[in-house]
């Protein structure tokens, strides 16, 4: 127990050293503020669990003489004085006259949007609060040490630690953490653009919930972690603008622990299965990319897994939940059905363009797990929506030719694919909830598991786009 102590305390003193020696901003040339800005807009709004939202913040900002005027609008959702405090479509709105604003404070919005994006945070950001890492790596360090690895994992472990505690990968970790953080209450969004001179425009959005809404994506989508935007659009805002209040302060030591703890979640997993399960590991690792793994639970002996083909499609992914007896899978044979899934949609010629030429896109199954599994229920609404678009009538006469087709969905608000084993693909349809577009055709979600998909409604766009097995659409 000492030599393993000592091996902690050694890289704690270390962290001290080197979380000194390296923490500081990251430096810019500052380009010249161009003068041609003729308006910035900010849409700034909340909707969070509160009887007043959505809070709505409309302000633009334009030059007025020798410098800038700001106006706008603030409003936020009428409470009718009834019980049970009802809501109703009514809006407090309120109108913000023009006022001066500081033409240094639109300069600096101005070269902030101009700034190429910053792929990490800036430690600096945290302030005094970032030496907290080093007791929280120690930490982690301690829990996968306390199982007793075997000499090359510890070794392994040790490494990783002392790697962490560098500025880059520090930075990088805590970044993941800021970059996955939700919450299912809270709503912001902010949007920035400005407008110059010569017809150009620069913008950027945000839609998270972490101090400084971090990342901010530009029109290309490109995140960017730099703090210079969300300070520059606070020094901005009037004060009662919806958001306002996160774009400034450092991160507190809990947001900082939580960012850690969750960029630190997929390395310690890693490192937990091949310690309590090193043949499970090693069999998944010796037949897929292993995506992402959870760590096992030991009362319940699951697994959770994700991967993806070894010489397949990175952004095509299943996962899965896995038995697991003593260090091993309970059920090998289940590593033929996950192969067989992933092959099947990466033989599905029309499917497979369209993951290969989206690469920034998320294709993935979720088998044994998901509520949208190809069961029966879904695989009879399948062939009745088909059946309404004119599309693959011989599915009626020939419902054999659904064995061993897979469901893919494409995005967090899927889009639907049906993937045959005959290498033909079906772009089915789109999950769009409530909202009907002009034109669309609607059509009833994939069935949950025990429920009856015709009682959830029409919560989808049909699409029942066919391609044959040369990829072409028919």
């Amino acid at each position: 127990m000492e030599k393993v102590t000592g091996a902690v305390t050694g890289l704690r003193l270390a962290a001290v050293f080197m979380l000194a020696a390296t923490f500081s901003i990251y430096s810019r040339a500052e380009e010249p503020a161009p003068s041609a800005v003729t308006r910035i807009v900010i849409d700034d709004n909340w909707v969070g669990h509160s009887p007043t939202t959505p809070h709505r913040s409309h302000w633009v900002i334009e030059p007025r003489g020798s410098g800038y005027v700001l106006s706008g609008t603030y409003s936020q959702q009428h409470m009718e004085k009834k019980p049970h405090y009802s809501r109703t479509e009514e809006r407090d709105v309120a109108n913000v006259t023009a006022q001066p604003v500081p033409s240094p404070a639109v300069d600096a919005l101005v070269r902030a949007l101009r700034a190429p994006p910053q792929p990490t945070i800036d430690l600096a950001l945290f302030g005094a609060t970032i030496h907290r890492a080093g007791a929280a790596i120690d930490e982690t360090v301690k829990q996968l040490l306390d199982l007793n690895p075997p000499p090359l994992v510890r070794q392994r472990i040790l490494d990783w630690a002392s790697t962490l505690r560098q500025r880059q990968p520090l930075a990088r970790a805590i970044t993941v953490g800021v970059a996955t953080d939700f919450h299912s209450d809270d709503f912001p969004q902010v949007r920035v653009e400005a407008s110059f001179a010569d017809g150009s425009h620069l913008a950027f959005s945000s839609g998270s919930q972490n101090r400084f809404l971090m990342p901010w994506r530009d029109a290309s989508g490109h995140a960017s972690f730099a703090a210079d935007l969300p300070k520059a659009v606070y020094a901005l805002l009037p004060t009662m603008s919806a958001n306002r209040g996160r774009l400034s302060g450092e991160p507190s030591e809990d947001e900082l622990d939580a960012y850690l703890a969750t960029g630190m979640a997929e390395d310690k997993a890693r490192f937990q299965v091949q310690i309590v399960a090193p043949q499970a590991y090693a069999t998944l690792e010796s037949r897929f990319t292993i995506r992402d793994i959870n760590p096992i639970d030991t009362s319940s002996h699951r697994l959770f897994v994700t991967v993806s083909l070894l010489d397949g499609p990175k952004n095509l992914t299943l996962r899965t939940k896995l038995a697991i007896s003593g260090t091993a899978l309970a059920k090998p044979s289940d590593m033929d059905g996950m192969m067989e899934a992933l092959n099947t949609a990466a033989a599905a010629t029309g499917l497979r363009q369209v993951i290969l030429s989206t690469p920034d896109h998320d294709f993935h199954m979720e088998p044994g797990i998901g509520i949208q599994p190809f069961n029966a229920e879904a695989k009879k609404q399948f062939i009745e929506q088909m059946r309404e678009a004119h599309k693959l009538p011989e599915l009626a006469t020939h419902p054999h030719l659904l064995d061993g087709a897979v469901i893919v969905e494409q995005g967090d608000y899927p889009t639907y694919w049906v993937a045959l084993r005959d290498h033909r693909s079906i772009e089915w349809k789109r999950f769009v909830g409530v909202r009907v577009e002009h034109g669309s055709r609607m059509c009833a979600g994939v069935p949950v598991t025990g429920e009856d998909w015709r009682s959830v409604g029409n919560t989808d766009e049909c699409i029942s786009k066919v391609y044959d097995a040369a990829g072409h659409a028919l």
